[in-house]
């Protein structure tokens, strides 16, 4: 399991970087742009965002959710927002390589249900 120094957070997934921080780990043999995560978009409740991770995944691209509320780290709350936009929502993360992909596969299963991240 990763651990961040930057950040000080676990993840359950063999990653090259870390999704929160960017911080780049040791050893990995991607190339950069592989593994520059990107918000994909915003997701309101835990259940929909658990719901999106595992689906993505299903479809064979890396994910993660990070709670913007800041508690509990990636379990998050939802409490008010650290960024200060209103309760807490979780942000889904992919490589960058992956953001078509995953926008479509978001669009898909939550609809309008989501909030897309402005590029």
């Amino acid at each position: 399991m990763p651990y961040c120094p930057n950040c000080k957070e676990n993840f359950e997934m063999e990653i090259s970087s870390c999704p929160k921080c960017n911080y780049k780990f040791e050893n990995n043999s991607e190339s950069e742009e592989d593994y520059e995560w990107v918000i994909v978009g915003r997701i309101m409740d835990k259940t929909s965002a658990d719901y999106a991770h595992e689906t993505l995944e299903s479809y064979n691209i890396p994910s993660v959710v990070i709670s913007e509320s800041g508690f509990f780290g990636q379990a998050g709350l939802n409490l008010p927002s650290v960024t200060g936009k209103g309760l807490g929502q979780f942000q889904v993360k992919v490589p960058k390589t992956f953001l078509e992909d995953a926008t479509g596969v978001l669009d898909m299963i939550l609809g309008e249900n989501w909030e897309k991240e402005d590029k």
